[in-house]
C-alpha cells in the first residue's frame, strides 16, 4: 500500500487565514460604555474590524480614541494611539504607535509606543520606555502600572526632570 500526501501553499494560507478575515467592517465608529444608565467611557475609531475565530478581537487599524467619564459626566481621561486590538474573551486591549494618555483633573500627560488596558482590573500598564509631562515635572521610566484614569501612577526605574524655587536664603 501507497500514501502520498501534498501541502499547496495557497490551501494552506486559506486554511490558516480563515480566523484573520473581518466578521465585520465598520467605518466612523463611537462605542459608549455605560454603567446602569451611567456614561462611562466613550470609544471613537474611523476604522474596526471585528475578527471571529477560537480568540476573537476587535482591531483598530486606523487608531483610536478612548475618553472616560466621572458620574458627573465630566471628561476624566483620554487615550489615544494609532492602532489598538482588543481581545474579546479576555477584555484585554493593546494599544500601539504614539500612545498618549492625558488626565484631566491632574494635568499629567503620558507618551509611550506600548499600553496594555486591563477592562477587569481598570489597569494600564506596560513594560516599556514611558515619559510623564507635568506642570513643573517631566519624568521617564521603564515601564508602568496605572489606573484607567491615569490619577494613580507607579513608575518603575523612575529618572527626570523637576524644577526647583530658588528661594532666598538671607
Amino acid at each position: 500500500m501507497l500514501f502520498a500526501c501534498e501541502n499547496r501553499m495557497e490551501t494552506i494560507r486559506k486554511l490558516t487565514m480563515a480566523d484573520t478575515i473581518p466578521a465585520e467592517i465598520a467605518k466612523g465608529v463611537r462605542i459608549i460604555y455605560s454603567d446602569s444608565a451611567q456614561l462611562q467611557m466613550v470609544l471613537t475609531s474611523p476604522l474596526m474590524y471585528q475578527i471571529g475565530g477560537d480568540d476573537p478581537y476587535i482591531e483598530f487599524p486606523k487608531g483610536l480614541l478612548v475618553e472616560t467619564y466621572d458620574a458627573n459626566k465630566n471628561l476624566v481621561s483620554e487615550l489615544s494611539a494609532e492602532y489598538g486590538k482588543r481581545f474579546v474573551k479576555t477584555r484585554l486591549m493593546e494599544i500601539e504607535k504614539n500612545v498618549v494618555v492625558i488626565n484631566h483633573n491632574s494635568g499629567k500627560k503620558l507618551l509611550t509606543e506600548h499600553l496594555f488596558w486591563n477592562e477587569r482590573t481598570k489597569k494600564i500598564y506596560n513594560s516599556v520606555f514611558v515619559t510623564i509631562l507635568e506642570k513643573d515635572k517631566t519624568i521617564h521610566g521603564d515601564s508602568l502600572l496605572a489606573d484607567q484614569n491615569f490619577e494613580h501612577v507607579e513608575i518603575f526605574n523612575i529618572r527626570g526632570t523637576i524644577k526647583i524655587k530658588d528661594e532666598d536664603l538671607n
